[in-house]
């Protein structure tokens, strides 16, 4: 398992499986099966209820325009069995497009937020950049810029936080976060 920054979690864990990944808040736990770079089932348990969730059955919204596009599938999501684990895929709907741009919520910077990325790249390079320019779980500020590679995992901060692929390389990337205040939910 590969990290591009410094693994920067408290309560937010993933470990690598053999069809995908485990991530889990302690008590909310999701296994993550993934094939060709995408999801294409998530497993939810949280001790009293088991829940899945198929590619097809996953709220998918579209989000940006130009140069930002992006198609979002929402595997864990507000109203799902997950109380505070949220997991879905983004995917980049051009070669050396930008995508992450911050949710409202992120641009007031928080202590305790806790995010991943899990990068899946083709195409030329296999090369992206990730920004981070904001603040880690723990209140330090960041900004920085560093270049990952397919398969890669980040620490994301609370704040500014695009990624793009070099020209040529399409992205996409699984990520996963803690809702721990009702105003950082995502959608």
């Amino acid at each position: 398992m590969n990290w591009a920054n410094e693994r920067r979690l408290e309560e937010l864990s993933v470990e690598v499986i053999d069809a995908g990944l485990r991530v889990s808040d302690g008590d909310e736990h999701a296994l993550v099966e993934i094939v060709g770079g995408e999801i294409v089932e998530v497993r939810f348990s949280d001790g009293t209820e088991d829940w899945r969730v198929s590619r097809d059955e996953a709220k998918t919204v579209k989000v940006g325009a130009g140069n930002t596009a992006r198609t979002v599938k929402h595997f864990l999501y507000p109203g799902s069995p997950a109380s505070r684990l949220r997991l879905g895929q983004t995917f980049h709907d051009g070669e050396g497009s930008w995508s992450s741009l911050p949710h409202d919520f992120e641009l007031n910077h928080e202590r305790g937020f806790e995010e991943f990325f899990q990068y899946h790249l083709s195409g030329a390079s296999t090369i992206a950049y990730q920004v981070g320019r904001g603040i880690w779980h723990d209140g330090e500020e960041v900004d920085s810029i560093w270049k990952v590679s397919d398969g890669d995992f980040s620490t994301i901060p609370m704040g500014y936080h695009p990624v793009v692929g070099e020209p040529g390389v399409t992205v996409s990337y699984v990520w996963a976060y803690l809702v721990k205040f009702d105003h950082w939910e995502k959608i």
